[in-house]
């Protein structure tokens, strides 16, 4: 049986695969923890932080659990456009996305914190977004 961070994994990856604007900006450099050695930039890195359970004290609703999911935007553009373009692309994916996984009723996207940093040693820009994967149970 699969873990629910290997479901969340998956999913995601077909979500981000199934926006056309979002693959075409990263040219399909999508990638999970850690881009490959010398990766063509742009490129897009997702990682799961601990899934914990989700409780809503005195609410009668179906168990949930709550997952951070990281989004990193890597680009050695000159100027931060393309990467704020890529930004914008996870947000209309993202953003209030319902997703299918199975075994679960479904899962909602909710966006939290966004770190945009210039690193001058390297030249890059790197975005940080985070968003909370939030599955629901049958």
């Amino acid at each position: 049986m699969a873990t629910l961070g290997n479901l969340i994994k998956n999913a995601i990856f077909a979500a981000a695969k199934a926006d056309a604007t979002l693959w075409a900006a990263v040219g399909g450099r999508f990638y999970f923890v850690h881009a490959p050695a010398g990766a063509t930039k742009p490129f897009l890195l997702y990682s799961l932080g601990t899934t914990s359970p989700r409780h809503a004290m005195g609410v009668s609703q179906p168990p949930a659990t709550d997952t951070p999911l990281y989004f990193d935007i890597y680009s050695d553009s000159e100027s931060s456009t393309e990467s704020e373009t890529i930004q914008k692309d996870i947000h209309t994916a993202f953003d209030s996305a319902s997703i299918s996984i199975t075994g679960y009723a479904g899962m909602n996207m909710r966006r939290g914190p966004e770190i945009p940093i210039y690193e001058e040693d390297t030249g890059l820009w790197h975005i940080n977004i985070t968003y909370y994967a939030i599955a629901t149970k049958n």
